[in-house]
């Protein structure tokens, strides 16, 4: 007769019962992840089911973030604080953080009036004040740090549990303070007993209770609605939503767009979603363009500045004829003007050589400036009169220079120390204007004022000539 199969006694049979009830893998992650594609939940589920494949593929639509939370059991709990604190820091309103630290205070008396013991909580309750203070001094100051702030405090294990602990004992005084709206959902025991079992122990997780008892006593009095989505195989291509809580104003109307709260559960565990209107897009600033900018886009309009112009040139200072130069029309004919005749000038007739003597001296003739010589044609338009009597300028000649000739070569005797070129321009003294007016201008050459300043050389000859003779007083008879 065969052997039959070797049968597990019993006692073996129950320790690997226990070894697998008792089986948890190893948690790994950070305790709060950072905000990501939801589409990363549908590669998750690619592979899957085929109803949680059309479920995922239309999650990224409607929520397009969600946030990871490690499940070690604490994920739900977890959850809740964090989204709670998070659609705080999204109100970027301090007085909001002030309001909900006095109504958290108040609730201390709750505690004592169903018998827990707040003394015994009190350290798990100021991590949570703590962290509202950060919070609401990093929205007060606009650093931009207070995400960074409660993501860093969430992934702090110490920090975590004791906010999850001091949440997990504000749901059980909620509860057994309001028994009524609980105790259909309580099947056995009382629900003191209940909240002791279910609640408040460390490795107990979130359920329907813990979730109602959150939402009156945390999250709708803050003013936020809650929402849980459900992943599993029910009907639908969606997840089904449940509604835990919608906010309402003074007169019970439920208030327009509140901030939302919203957990995605899977089977056994609790992430977070967002929509994409929960995070507008930030403000993109336009660019500057200040050295693309065009100067030069004004039309010019002539007007009478009070600036003197003449000020502005480098080496000139201002005029002191008593009013600023005259206005130019910007005005322009197109048409041709027709040419002026010019009236030929008579040829000047030399004064004799014996109406006086000419001194021959090299050294008496002076070269002529005549770029400096303004042009006072046109009187009315400067406002300039030269008065006086018309001056006559005396015309010197010189001797022409001796030349030899020689055979084969040219020679030329000059006199000097050197030998300059035969085309020499002759120097002519320049002749000085009698008038007031223009020998106190900085265009007389003998002014100070003017660029090219040469003084007035005194010369003997010039006082003492041969026309100065008959002044002298004859002798006394």
């Amino acid at each position: 007769m065969a052997d039959a199969g070797y049968v597990l006694p019993d006692e073996e049979l129950a320790q690997l019962q226990k070894l697998s009830s008792d089986f948890e893998p190893e948690t790994t992650g950070p305790l709060v992840g950072e905000r990501q594609s939801s589409a990363a939940i549908t590669t998750e589920y690619a592979n899957a089911d085929p109803v949680y494949r059309v479920k995922t593929a239309a999650l990224p639509s409607k929520y397009a973030y969600f946030r990871t939370c490690r499940g070690d059991g604490h994920c739900g709990w977890r959850a809740i604080a964090f989204t709670y604190l998070e659609a705080l820091v999204r109100e970027a309103n301090v007085g909001k953080f002030e309001e909900e630290e006095a109504r958290l205070m108040s609730i201390n008396n709750l505690f004592n009036n169903v018998g827990i013991n707040y003394e015994l909580i009190i350290d798990f309750a100021e991590e949570m004040f703590d962290l509202l203070h950060k919070l609401a001094h990093s929205v007060s100051s606009n650093d931009g740090n207070a995400d960074a702030i409660l993501l860093q405090a969430f992934n702090d294990m110490g920090t975590s549990l004791s906010i999850i602990t001091y949440i997990k004992f504000l749901a059980s005084a909620w509860v057994q303070a309001h028994p009524a709206d609980f105790e259909a959902f309580i099947t056995t025991g009382d629900v003191k007993t209940y909240c002791s079992l279910s609640i408040e122990p460390s490795q107990c997780e979130l359920d329907y209770v813990a979730v109602g008892a959150l939402s009156a006593a945390l999250i709708k009095p803050a003013g936020f609605a809650f929402e849980i989505m459900y992943l599993d195989r029910s009907a639908g291509e969606e997840v089904n939503a449940t509604v835990f809580s919608q906010p309402t104003d003074q007169n019970g109307m439920l208030l327009p767009n509140p901030p939302t709260i919203r957990l995605l559960y899977r089977p056994g565990h609790y992430d977070i979603l967002y929509k994409a209107e929960d995070f507008p897009p930030p403000v993109q600033q336009q660019p500057i363009q200040v050295a693309l900018a065009n100067p030069y886009n004004d039309s010019f309009i002539p007007s009478e500045s009070s600036v003197d112009i003449m000020a502005m040139i480098p080496g000139m200072y201002s005029t002191s004829f008593g009013h600023r130069w005259p206005s130019v029309p910007y005005e322009f004919d197109a048409s041709p003007t027709p040419q002026a005749q010019v009236t030929p000038v008579q040829p000047y007739t030399p004064t004799p050589a014996s109406a006086a003597p000419v001194n021959t001296s090299r050294q008496d003739y002076m070269p002529v400036h005549a770029s400096h010589q303004p042009n006072h044609s046109n009187t009315g338009r400067h406002g300039l009169h030269l008065e006086g009597p018309p001056v006559t300028l005396p015309i010197h000649s010189l001797p022409p220079p001796p030349v030899s000739i020689e055979r084969g070569h040219l020679t030329l005797e000059r006199g000097g120390p050197f030998r300059p070129s035969m085309y020499e321009l002759e120097q002519i003294n320049v002749p000085s204007f009698q008038t007031s007016i223009f020998k106190n201008s900085q265009y007389n050459t003998a002014h100070y004022m003017n660029p090219d300043f040469q003084p007035e050389a005194w010369s003997p000859d010039t006082e003492y000539g041969a026309g100065h003779k008959g002044k002298h007083k004859p002798p006394a008879q």
